[in-house]
């Protein structure tokens, strides 16, 4: 600990005069060493005790108290200023302590159904993609199809332009356009409005279009209550209410179109990939695929051209599982020992990790994406943290201090995994530039975060050697270590030895996204 740069931040922070970057190198210090927390506190209590003091030649004179009201005062300094240095230090370490206070309370969720599928789908105002829960709102379609699972068990097929508001988990309203409903016994009693009806449905399947203020409705299979002007009406299996019923795509004909689109995204993912492996950058390129001579199933090959077998990594434990689409293939962390041990060899300048991954939980302090065994000058570490940030780190402790501690320069992203967003894939990439110190985090090929450490000295190298994805370093013998493994599934990472830029991060998220 450097007691004199550690003292000049506690008095910059107690006398209001701290600069944000001055206030992050405190709180790594705090955060790191107890003795650097006892000094503020003990600093901190120096100063609560001073301000009750007169100040001399500074023209800022406090007015003598009765001597009476002093003496009363006196018996309570000690503990009020105690008290005071316990609040400021919480103040300093807040932004990072009210994470943990956050995670202890229970998720809630406002969905009342979920976006369970899609084909060419373009939505108007918010963008949305597959498995996106959906609340109490206006849906709009612009072209596509979409699919739409209400949580009592209906699901809604919306094609091309149309517009609908979702009411509840037991109600929709039909605004404009062509909607398709399945409602299964569980289900039954659903109700679609329309603007000159409401249908209420006691089973399976039927259609609506509204256009111009004008409904139509055909019944293809079950019984359908249709509300009106006039008394209710039944309409069963082959019936049509209205004049402008058209062809409706069936419900159970999208997963075939889906399973069609996949395989074109698939396929076109492929031919992209075969050129992305030459980019001279690539430090190494993992894919999760085998080669055809592949004699060995727990070898994740490195593709990069020319090849370098050197790079490939061994498998401890995760198991293969199916990627970001079915003829693809993944790996699965889920058990501490989980793991790919790699060793990756030079000395570089620049950096980019980027992978696809599929988050189930994020259940610990820290998941690992990617480690170094140790925590070596210029090795990085690149995690997911437990509020759901992403956190990149790289160590540069200087000669004479073993231990490294206040020494790693931290970075965080805002929060980017959430209840909405774990079960399904997502691509991320960090990008540090050694030189400018700068640090530039993405989440689905958009920035989240971009800063630079206050402890960053430029020019200094980054390296690796032994390391691995999805967890952290082998266990010592007879030592605890702590459990990083990733909860979840890791698809296509690359690592760069320089900064790409955002357009090429978003290039290689378009390229890879599964629809």
């Amino acid at each position: 600990m450097n007691a004199e740069l550690l003292r000049s931040l506690i008095h910059a922070q107690l006398d209001g005069e701290i600069t944000p970057e001055q206030h992050a190198q405190l709180e790594i210090l705090l955060r790191d060493d107890w003795q650097a927390r006892r000094l503020y506190l003990e600093l901190a209590d120096q100063h609560a005790r001073l301000l009750h003091q007169p100040v001399v030649n500074t023209g800022r004179l406090h007015e003598a108290s009765a001597p009476r009201v002093v003496a009363r005062w006196h018996r309570w300094i000690a503990p009020l200023s105690a008290a005071a240095a316990v609040i400021v230090l919480t103040a300093v370490l807040w932004p990072r302590m009210s994470a943990t206070v956050v995670a202890d309370k229970e998720a809630t969720a406002t969905g009342v159904a979920m976006l369970s599928q899609t084909l060419d789908a373009e939505f108007e105002q918010t963008p949305m993609i597959r498995g996106d829960a959906i609340v109490p709102g206006k849906v709009k379609l612009s072209k596509g199809l979409a699919q739409i699972d209400f949580f009592s068990g209906a699901t809604a097929l919306i094609e091309g332009r149309c517009e609908i508001e979702i009411v509840s988990a037991w109600e929709a309203r039909c605004l404009s356009g062509r909607v398709r409903v399945h409602v299964p016994p569980a289900a039954k009693g659903f109700i679609l409005h329309a603007p000159d009806m409401k249908l209420e449905d006691l089973g399976t399947e039927f259609a609506l279009n509204v256009q111009d203020q004008t409904s139509a409705v055909h019944v293809f299979e079950g019984e359908v209550i249709a509300h009106t002007a006039q008394p209710p009406a039944s309409l069963k299996q082959g019936m049509t209410l209205g004049s402008t019923a058209q062809e409706f795509l069936p419900v159970s004909e999208l997963q075939s179109l889906v399973k069609q689109r996949e395989a074109q995204r698939f396929a076109e993912w492929q031919q992209w990939s075969m050129e992305m492996r030459k980019d001279p950058r690539l430090i190494a390129y993992y894919t999760f695929k085998h080669w055809e001579d592949d004699r060995w199933e727990r070898l994740v090959n490195n593709f990069t051209e020319p090849r370098r077998p050197s790079r490939a990594g061994g498998i401890v434990g995760a198991r293969w599982t199916r990627g970001r689409w079915p003829e693809k293939e993944a790996l699965e962390f889920k058990r501490p020992g989980d793991r790919v041990r790699l060793n990756l060899d030079g000395s570089y300048q620049a950096l980019t990790l980027a992978c696809w991954v599929k988050v189930d939980s994020v259940d610990k302090k820290y998941s690992g994406l990617l480690l170094t065994d140790g925590y070596d000058n210029g090795e990085p570490h690149w995690q997911i943290y437990e509020d759901g940030s992403l956190m990149f780190s790289v160590m540069y402790r200087p000669k004479g201090d073993a231990s490294g501690k206040g020494w790693n320069q931290m970075y965080y992203s805002k929060p980017v995994f959430s209840a909405d967003s774990l079960g399904r894939w997502h691509h991320i990439a960090v990008t540090y530039d050694s030189e400018t110190g700068e640090v530039i985090q993405y989440f689905d090929g958009q920035e989240v975060s971009r800063e630079i450490s206050p402890l960053h000295k430029p020019g200094r190298p980054i390296t690796f050697g032994p390391c691995e994805i999805g967890n952290w370093g082998l266990p010592t013998e007879r030592h605890p270590f702590p459990i990083r493994n990733l909860n979840g599934a890791i698809d296509e990472f690359a690592i760069f030895d320089t900064v790409l830029s955002a357009a090429e991060l978003r290039d290689i998220y378009q390229h890879g996204a599964p629809q």
